[in-house]
């Protein structure tokens, strides 16, 4: 895998069903949809509302990452859409970042794009 900090987009995956909703209302984070297809893993959302990152829509750094392999395994006849971000946009805009898994820390803290990015290696 290539340097994490020198590539240029971020991937979100979502089920081809959410697309349709997606480009007429936007990617929404889950507490402002109503009604979606839902792939992600029930514990990894229990432990995103935990630490109130419910409210942010996910991305990773890099694709094929361990969630989109599981989520394909979980559900093999779904058609899956890989959304990219650019980073300098995300960097623009001052998106979050943690720097953890949700669910590999009791304390998560959210930090501001730049501040947060820094220390990824």
């Amino acid at each position: 895998m290539n340097d994490i900090k020198t590539k240029k987009l971020i991937y979100h995956l979502t089920s081809l069903k959410n697309i349709r909703n997606i480009l007429i209302e936007g990617l929404k984070p889950r507490v402002d949809i109503n009604k979606f297809h839902d792939i992600a893993d029930k514990e990894i959302i229990e432990g995103r509302k935990k630490h109130q990152l419910d409210s942010y829509v996910p991305f990773h750094w890099f694709s094929r990452n361990p969630f989109d392999g599981r989520v394909q395994k979980n559900f093999p006849d779904e058609k899956f859409v890989l959304i990219t971000i650019k980073r300098a946009l995300a960097q623009k805009e001052n998106w979050k970042i943690i720097l953890r898994h949700p669910l590999a820390e009791a304390n998560i803290k959210i930090y501001d794009y730049n501040e947060g990015f820094a220390p990824i290696k």
